[in-house]
Parts: C-alpha cells; sequence; structure tokens
C-alpha cells in the first residue's frame, strides 16, 4: 500500500512524533538526558524550526514547533531520529539498527483551542502513561521548566546548554545494557571531559506557537501559560486518583532510571495515521477536502512529469522521485 501524501505549510504549528518499532531504547539517566539534549541542539544548530515544546518519552517523543520552511520541517525530524539511531548503536557497539516506525507523525495543528490541548497532551504525557506523578518529577528532558519561567513575549528565548558527542565520544555501556547510580555518574563525566565534543544550545521559544492565531500581547500569553500550567496538574490530579482506585502506583524514578537499554516493548496497536489536527468539524471536513484536491493535483503533476512536460507542483508538496538518468523538469517543447 502506498504511502500517503505529505502537504506542509510554512508558518505553520505542527506537532511531531517520532516512535520506534518495539524497544524502549534510551531510560532517563543523567548520561543519556546529556547525549539527548546535545543530539537537538545539533539537529537545531541551523534552526530547522522554531522550537516550542519537547517532552521526550523514550520510545517516541513530543516536539511542537513552528514550520520554517517545508524542506527544513521534514530535515528537522529525520536529522532527529538518525542521530538517536547513532548514539543507541554507539552506546550497545551495534553495527546496524532498525530502530523507528517507517513514517513519523506530522500534525499541523489548525486553531488556537486545539493548540493549547495539545499543549497540556504534552506536559501531561509522562503522567498519563504511568512514569510519574507530575512532569515536575519526570527524570526524562523536557521543556516544562522553561515554559513555567521564561518572560511572557512571543519572541521570548530561552537558551538550553546543550553539547553533542560524536559517536566516537559515546561510551559503550556494561554487558548486561543497564546503569547502576554509580556507573551513571561514571560514564556521565566521561562524556562531560571529551574535548570532542561541540557545543549547540538549544534555542527554545515557549510561546512562538502562539503567533500564528493572533495571539501576541503578553498580558494574554501569561493567561494562556496559567491555563495550560492549571490544566496539566488537574490533568495529573485525576491521573492520580485513578490509579489509586485501583491500587496501582506510577513508576518510581529510581526503577525509570535504571531500566534495561533497548529493553523489548510492544506499542499499542496502531491507529489510522492522521496529519491535521482540528476539532471544528466543518472546518475539518473542508481541509480534508483541500487536501484531497492538493493530492489529485500531484498525482496528474506526475502524470505529466512522466510524459516529459514541465510542470509546478502544488505549494507545500515534495517532488517525487524519478529514476537515475531521468531529467526533470524536461522543456515543454521536448
Amino acid at each position: 500500500m502506498p504511502r500517503a501524501n505529505r502537504v506542509y505549510s510554512e508558518n505553520s504549528v505542527y506537532e511531531i512524533v517520532p516512535r520506534t518499532r518495539e524497544h524502549l531504547p534510551m531510560p532517563p539517566t543523567e548520561t543519556t538526558n546529556e547525549i539527548r539534549l546535545g543530539i537537538l541542539g545539533r539537529t537545531q544548530r541551523d534552526l530547522k524550526v522554531e522550537l516550542c515544546h519537547f517532552v521526550d518519552m523514550n520510545n517516541h517523543s513530543h516536539t511542537m514547533a513552528v514550520s520554517t520552511t517545508i524542506t527544513k520541517l521534514s530535515k528537522f525530524y529525520m536529522e532527529l531520529k538518525k542521530k538517536t539511531t547513532d548514539a543507541v548503536k554507539a552506546l550497545l557497539r551495534m553495527r546496524s539498527l532498525s530502530l523507528w516506525e517507517d513514517r513519523t507523525g506530522v500534525f499541523e495543528i489548525m486553531s488556537l483551542d486545539d493548540a493549547i490541548e495539545r499543549v497540556v497532551y504534552i506536559y501531561s504525557n509522562p503522567s498519563n502513561a504511568s512514569l510519574c506523578d507530575s512532569i515536575e518529577q519526570y527524570p526524562g528532558i523536557s521543556s516544562w521548566a522553561a515554559f513555567k519561567k521564561c518572560e511572557p513575549s512571543i519572541d521570548a528565548e530561552v537558551i538550553i546548554d546543550a553539547r553533542w558527542y560524536p559517536v566516537s565520544e559515546i561510551p559503550a555501556l556494561p554487558t548486561d545494557r543497564t546503569l547502576s547510580p554509580k556507573q551513571d555518574a561514571a560514564l556521565y563525566r566521561q562524556l562531560k571531559a571529551s574535548e570532542e565534543a561541540i557545543q549547540h544550545p538549544i534555542v527554545l521559544k515557549p510561546f512562538k506557537w502562539l503567533e500564528p492565531y493572533g495571539v501576541t500581547n503578553p498580558g494574554e500569553l501569561e493567561r494562556m501559560r496559567q491555563k495550560i500550567i492549571a490544566r496539566v496538574q488537574e490533568t495529573e490530579r485525576a491521573n492520580s486518583l485513578a490509579r489509586a482506585k485501583v491500587n496501582k502506583r506510577s513508576v518510581p524514578r529510581r526503577a525509570l532510571m535504571q531500566q534495561r537499554f533497548m529493553k523489548p516493548h510492544t506499542p499499542k496497536k496502531k491507529a489510522r495515521k492522521i496529519f491535521l489536527i482540528c476539532s471544528d468539524k466543518e472546518t475539518r471536513l473542508s481541509l480534508l477536502e483541500s487536501f484531497r484536491q492538493t493530492i489529485s493535483r500531484c498525482k496528474e503533476c506526475y502524470r505529466l512529469a512522466k510524459a516529459g512536460l514541465r510542470v509546478d507542483w502544488p505549494p507545500g508538496t515534495f517532488i517525487p522521485w524519478f529514476p537515475p538518468g531521468f531529467v526533470f523538469p524536461l522543456p515543454a517543447s521536448a
């Protein structure tokens, strides 16, 4: 079955969710958090997107960002996945590894209300998964602290210190693929002592996602922040109460950090892939029809291109692969 087409927009808000196939590759230790932050900083070194929020969940991550160009948006998540794979291979001294699902979830968020819901969901995700009772306690990397404390300005930036480590600098794990606190501390010190690491600070813009929806007033930004914080805390309390009713606890922090690297994991049954988030039914149907028309135009462009005609592809789409030796586009007179 062929893949569904991608249609991206510039200056739009996206949620990006890469998922592993069937493993939990790197538990949130001090060592892996250092590596993951470096990967994110290295990937974002040329500002592929305007990064707003992120939470890493080991087998997947949630990132909210504003697109700059369609090609940079796709390069962002492709490079992030590749560098993560390279780091896992280095830690485990593996020659090859197929880590990720074939297709990354990339969802355009169509309205302000939808975007607020997604920010709440992103920061509630560790609690939803019973990995902790509160995002405040979560040992994995996230932008929560930066979001809570930064200046309420549409152009506010938070610089997160990060160093990228070439794979040659990443130490090997013990043979049992787990790290005790003492081993974790030793590997972390070994990383920090590297003279080959490259500084790549992460530039976070916690309020930039509101600009495409026309929200820029500092007072309104602060109101949005407090609304989101309250909603996250409300969700976390509800999750804790639900666990208590069935005598279930969240995973202890120490146990979470000492999980086995590449621990087998059975993902939930795959749902239908989506490409936009829109709660308003009428708007959603209109957007879906526009998408179908764009895809129909892409198919016609492909047919004409194979016939040797010059074509203009619809904005936000990607020119498909053509066989080696095929010159594209050909002059219309050919």
